[in-house]
């Protein structure tokens, strides 16, 4: 197993395909407000930014320690270790709920006749051994599949802009605060606010002066290809088909055919799609299995990664078999889920931080 530490660059390529996989996939935050979805991810996206700022400070404040070492050092043994049982459930969520949406789509979609359960156990074996040959062999992975995606998704984006009649995002500001302000909160929640995992990857990089410029340039990115899709999908599907797409930016990319041989391109953007969003489960693993080494104090981890592995396939076999409860926890709870973990625990350790630092300026 591979224990190198990466650079800045190689993380914040990791940081964009973590955010970026099924970002796409489903657009919830446009179907609730339409032509104004560009201010709920924007504002997400500069909520995800802060956010980050505070965890580089934090890492900073400890530079040599892990985030998880760093929680049992502010908050204490008991409570700190109660606060990564929290976060390794939260971790647990999202590995579940990349697995079934992989799933979903692929049976919707692709493969119809095909068994979810063979579908995410495929996809576990291979992230489980992924994240076993370490994070500097995911980050070259990583590297090596962003060239493709990127000039796929130009060619693909510059034949779809040609069904595109006029601009989606026209008129503006044609619904209630209240509204937006809570379509921001579901693009927080998926997909920048689970960015909040990468603070466990902080200590593992080359030049942590270098943390927040990378990871910042990552999320812009990862929103610009949010809202480009969606724009594109949105203007040329129209209103009514995108609201009653299951999977928006998918059928869009269906229209799209090179002359009489090539027709079926989406299935290039399918492969790459389901690579990215196998990095952000290997991620999850990964994180995952680093914070059980701190909760049990154990060094060699290599025997954690295939428990861990069945544990996410055990508790995804029997969570969200209904399609529709997917949906509706990644609109309803997960928004309000996310902010524990990415939110109030990351000020909770901030506060602790200044006070000590303010005590010990006033004992000076």
């Amino acid at each position: 197993m591979n224990n190198d530490k990466i650079t800045p660059f190689q993380l914040g390529c990791l940081c964009f395909a973590f955010m970026s996989g099924f970002s796409t996939l489903y657009l919830l935050e446009a179907k609730l407000i339409l032509h104004d979805v560009w201010i709920a991810d924007i504002t997400a996206m500069l909520a995800t930014i802060v956010l980050l700022k505070l965890l580089v400070y934090i890492q900073h404040q400890f530079p040599t320690k892990n985030l998880s070492d760093i929680i049992v050092t502010l908050l204490g043994k008991w409570l700190g270790k109660s606060v990564l049982c929290f976060y390794l459930i939260g971790m647990t969520g999202l590995g579940i709920l990349s697995l079934r949406s992989i799933s979903l789509f692929y049976t919707t979609a692709i493969l119809p006749n095909t068994s979810p359960n063979l579908i995410m156990l495929l996809v576990i074996l291979v992230t489980t051994y992924a994240a076993y040959l370490g994070l500097s062999t995911i980050s070259r992975a990583t590297l090596m599949i962003l060239p493709f995606f990127t000039v796929a998704m130009l060619v693909i984006c510059a034949f779809i802009f040609q069904d595109v009649e006029r601009n989606p995002f026209l008129p503006q500001f044609q619904h209630p605060v209240p509204l937006i302000a809570y379509s921001a909160l579901v693009s927080f929640g998926f997909p920048f606010g689970k960015t909040a995992v990468f603070c466990f990857l902080f200590s593992e990089t080359t030049n942590q002066k270098k943390l927040s410029k990378s990871c910042n340039i990552a999320t812009v990115f990862s929103c610009a290809y949010l809202l480009i899709s969606t724009y594109l999908a949105f203007g040329c599907l129209g209103e009514n088909m995108f609201k009653t797409s299951s999977f928006p930016f998918f059928s869009a990319i269906q229209l799209v055919k090179f002359g009489e041989y090539i027709e079926r391109i989406e299935i290039i953007i399918i492969g790459i799609w389901t690579i990215l969003t196998l990095f952000e489960i290997i991620i999850v693993q990964y994180a995952f299995v680093k914070i059980v080494g701190r909760l049990f104090t154990v060094k060699n981890l290599s025997s954690f990664y295939l428990p861990v592995g069945a544990i996410f396939f055990a508790v995804a076999a029997t969570s969200f078999i209904n399609p529709a409860k997917l949906v509706a926890y990644d609109l309803t709870i997960l928004p309000f889920a996310i902010i524990v973990p990415s939110i109030l625990i990351p000020l909770c350790l901030i506060c602790i931080i200044w006070f000590r630092k303010l005590g010990t300026k006033t004992t000076t």
